[in-house]
């Protein structure tokens, strides 16, 4: 074989090559033992693990099911574009980005604010304070009840920060244990409604919540930390970069619905 021909030959088995890690199905490891068909509801809406779903209509059926005023999402969904294709006039992609930390990078803060401290949320006053924050934020308000025995389980914890001088709180967020919830193999975890009240905004509350999200599944010996954040959200984007953060392949699923409409008719009208 001359020389030529060698090279025409490597290109050519390198151009048919799969990418690094692409099977056709997940090796047995990463499914063994888990939970099948999660869907947690977190008051605002469903949270649909698609890897937890063997078959898309399953999932389906929990879209068409959405009650008004919710807003479902699903997230890790195997072949999120057959997925769509089975119910084009049913769902969307998302425009947010997934960004993750992996949590043996993550490094603590040298020093902490004394103006707030960050503790989990204790009960219906709590629950009923994060509610006014999201309603200021644009965000669906959750059912005191169900943020309350969420909070009881091993699988959310809510966390807000207080104010210093007057008991007040001024920022919350969601921490999902991927665990807990459905025996995930990856061992990951996910926050969510990361959300400061913009009346009293105290700087680095935001931040803060992060790092308390991420320094409690350190301890809890998660791999990663999961965010999802909307694709033109540049400060929020430059924050969790910041902290460690980095984008990875994963998408949003939801439902085309009132809420959404911004998000798959192409943003406000001029």
């Amino acid at each position: 074989m001359t020389q030529r021909t060698l090279v025409r030959h490597l290109r050519r088995s390198i151009s048919t090559m799969p990418p690094s890690g692409w099977v056709e199905e997940p090796p047995p490891v990463k499914t063994r033992g888990i939970k099948r068909n999660t869907a947690l509801f977190c008051g605002w809406g469903r949270l649909i693990f698609g890897q937890t779903f063997s078959d898309h209509n399953r999932i389906i059926d929990i879209f068409s099911s959405e009650p008004a005023g919710k807003r479902d999402l699903a997230i890790y969904v195997k072949n999120h574009h057959v997925l769509l294709a089975k119910a084009p006039n049913l769902l969307f992609v998302d425009p947010s980005h997934t960004y993750r930390l992996w949590l043996h990078h993550y490094r603590m803060p040298r020093k902490r604010s004394s103006h707030f401290h960050i503790r989990l949320l204790k009960g219906k006053e709590d629950a009923e304070q994060v509610n006014t924050i999201y309603r200021k934020c644009g965000l669906i308000e959750s059912p005191v009840s169900t943020i309350v025995e969420n909070q009881k389980t091993h699988t959310f914890s809510y966390f807000v920060a207080e104010d210093s001088t007057d008991g007040r709180i001024i920022g919350t967020i969601t921490g999902i244990d991927h665990k807990e919830a459905f025996n995930d193999p990856e061992n990951g975890a996910s926050f969510w409604c990361l959300a400061v009240d913009p009346d009293r905004r105290a700087r680095g509350v935001g931040r803060a919540l992060v790092r308390c999200v991420a320094e409690h599944y350190l301890a809890k010996g998660r791999e990663y930390l999961d965010l999802s954040v909307l694709h033109d959200n540049h400060r929020a984007i430059r924050l969790y970069r910041s902290l460690g953060f980095r984008r990875v392949p994963v998408f949003v699923v939801k439902r085309k619905n009132e809420i959404n409409r911004i998000y798959y008719t192409g943003g406000p009208k001029p």
